[in-house]
């Protein structure tokens, strides 16, 4: 069937409705649009674990701290759709922010201490707009699934942790970081570096590949192998490390030794702009 775009809450309901009374099952790719490669795996990904794919267009403005790029976020909701439906999603919900927020709208959800460290504590409030939309897709859109990208970590463990917490009833997909032929993770926030500032950016993933290394050689210093990152991502000219850090998966409970699974995160400003990346990986001993 052609790309059907809803943008009411209450007929994205009534359509969820429909299908789940057909028996079949639904996934959700949950986006603030502009869209990547990235974004089409994860629509990939969908598509293979239910019958019917929906992908939300929502530039949240509760996940944007006041001074933020809100309103500079790219925007391209045609060329989007082009993607989607040539990805194999054929629905698209693309409410209006007073359809989400209406006037007198009061109720978020707070994720607590998941929500308040590493980007949560740079960006407070952030998590907050985050674990509130994402509550608010899964109930629009009576989704069985929902699949998320490895790269924000962060977001993926805080949705994990609110599914649990609150009971609710979808399955959360962790999907593998999509990357640039340079190794790049990619990001709809690309569009505000230059190509120099691209290329800079191949560092980051070259850090992830030497912690790796390290570990793999017998390091378990988190403090050693983060100055060791640290000086290689320096190294670069204008490049400047926000945060490295060195977490359990999937509770993002901060380790000093490394052992059982661990979240290397990292975020880096290149051209005034936030890349996050990370390695999910399992230390035996």
């Amino acid at each position: 069937m052609p790309l059907l775009i809803v943008k009411s809450p209450k007929k994205m309901q009534a359509l969820a409705e429909s299908i789940r009374a057909d028996g079949k099952t639904i996934g959700l790719v949950p986006t603030m649009g502009a869209l990547h490669d990235g974004h089409l795996k994860l629509v990939d990904i969908a598509g293979k674990k239910a019958d019917i794919v929906i992908v939300s267009i929502f530039v949240n403005p509760a996940q944007f701290a006041p001074g933020e790029d809100f309103g500079k976020y790219p925007r391209s909701f045609k060329s989007d759709c082009e993607k989607i439906e040539k990805a194999g999603a054929r629905i698209v919900f693309h409410p209006s922010t007073r359809d989400i927020y209406p006037e007198d709208y009061s109720t978020f959800i707070d994720p607590g201490r998941i929500g308040s460290i590493l980007d949560g504590a740079r960006r407070p409030g952030h998590f907050k707009g985050v674990a509130t939309i994402c509550a608010k897709l899964f109930n629009i859109t009576k989704s069985h699934i929902a699949v998320f990208g490895q790269k924000d970590g962060q977001q993926l463990a805080v949705i994990k942790r609110m599914v649990r917490d609150l009971n609710l009833d979808i399955d959360i997909i962790k999907a593998p970081i999509v990357r640039t032929a340079a190794g790049v993770a990619m990001s709809s926030r690309h569009s505000y570096l230059s190509e120099k500032g691209l290329e800079k950016a191949k560092v980051i993933r070259k850090s992830l590949l030497l912690a790796k290394e390290m570990i793999a050689g017998g390091e378990r210093s988190t403090k050693t192998i983060e100055n060791r990152m640290r000086k290689l991502i320096q190294a670069v000219p204008e490049t400047k490390v926000d945060y490295i850090s060195f977490d359990r998966w999937d509770d993002l409970e901060p380790m000093n030794k490394l052992l059982g699974r661990v979240m290397i995160s990292l975020v880096t400003v290149i051209e005034g702009v936030r890349l996050l990346d990370n390695e999910i990986i399992r230390i035996e001993n």
